[in-house]
């Protein structure tokens, strides 16, 4: 969040991202044109509509999104591997789809309401998402917060460690029992179903709007099955570009820990380091998370609906 709002003062990152809203606005007109083409010629017309919704995923997600946030404090303020990075972005694209489904299929499906009242039940499904980012956030700057304070209590010289020929502080593994530095599997923190399953649901009951919308349509051409392919495409390549995102905030993870690697002393100071990052990425989910939900309860209806 700071390297964006780092970013967002410069000439060049503004042409992009009016670039990128061009580039939306574009595959947005062409997914109507496809699903038009669809309702004319069948299922054979099926895989442009496919390929421009994957577009449409990857250049969606590529621009500001509170998503990409919480997937990039998680993974900067932990010791969590790319994989589980990988696997939580796939996770949180798919559930996301699935909510723009259900959403359509229920209120507008079942029910026979409006497009402005699936509309509205998309709105409260955001401000749930906004809101669990607030209590995640908490929960990460309350955890990370007690971890300081308790460290802060220890005796300086802890049990346990022992000094080195060079006179510097070094400390016993607690697998092997011998004396060497942290090594990627021992900073690595298990990505528990607790804190994986608030992250996905943080993101994913978010439905985007371009799914919503393109499922309205599909339902009103009698497309039903070929929206639901659509938003399942499009919630793959949302998946391409949040796990890019998550691939570059993991690497510049690991790079700052070899930059702290390479003195002897610094192994006892990683742990110091991620609570002090979580702590702040924490209170700024937090802040997000309720400026999020502060807006969407004082938004009205959308423009075009």
């Amino acid at each position: 969040m700071l390297a964006w709002a780092f970013l967002s003062g410069h000439p060049s990152w503004s042409r992009f991202l009016a670039w990128l809203m061009a580039t939306q606005a574009e595959l947005h007109r062409q997914l109507a044109s496809g699903i038009r083409l669809v309702a004319q010629e069948g299922w054979a017309a099926a895989g442009p509509l496919m390929g421009i919704s994957l577009l449409y995923g990857i250049f969606h997600a590529a621009g500001p999104g509170h998503g990409k946030a919480v997937i990039a404090t998680y993974l900067g303020t932990s010791r969590t591997r790319l994989r589980r990075g990988v696997l939580l972005s796939l996770l949180s694209a798919l559930v996301q789809g699935a909510v723009a489904v259900a959403l359509v299929e229920v209120v507008a499906g079942l029910l026979g309401y409006s497009l402005r009242r699936a509309q509205s039940a998309g709105m409260h499904m955001e401000n749930l998402s906004f809101a669990l980012i607030a209590v995640l956030g908490s929960v990460l700057a309350l955890k990370c917060g007690g971890a300081l304070y308790r460290r802060r209590r220890r005796p300086r010289l802890a049990a346990g460690s022992l000094l080195s020929g060079t006179g510097r502080m070094r400390a016993y593994c607690a697998d092997c029992g011998g004396l060497h530095r942290l090594t990627d599997a021992h900073t690595a923190r298990p990505l528990t179903w607790r804190s994986g399953l608030a992250i996905v649901l943080a993101i994913g009951m978010r439905p985007c709007t371009g799914a919503v919308l393109m499922l309205l349509v599909a339902y009103s051409l009698g497309l039903r099955w070929a929206g639901i392919a659509a938003v399942l495409a499009m919630s793959l390549g949302t998946a391409v570009t949040v796990s890019l995102l998550a691939a570059a905030t993991v690497w510049f993870r690991q790079a700052a820990l070899r930059v702290l690697r390479q003195h002897a002393s610094a192994d006892g100071r990683i742990r110091p380091v991620f609570d002090v990052l979580g702590l702040v990425g924490g209170l700024m989910l937090c802040a997000m998370g309720i400026g999020l939900l502060r807006q969407g309860l004082a938004a009205g209806p959308h423009p075009f609906l």
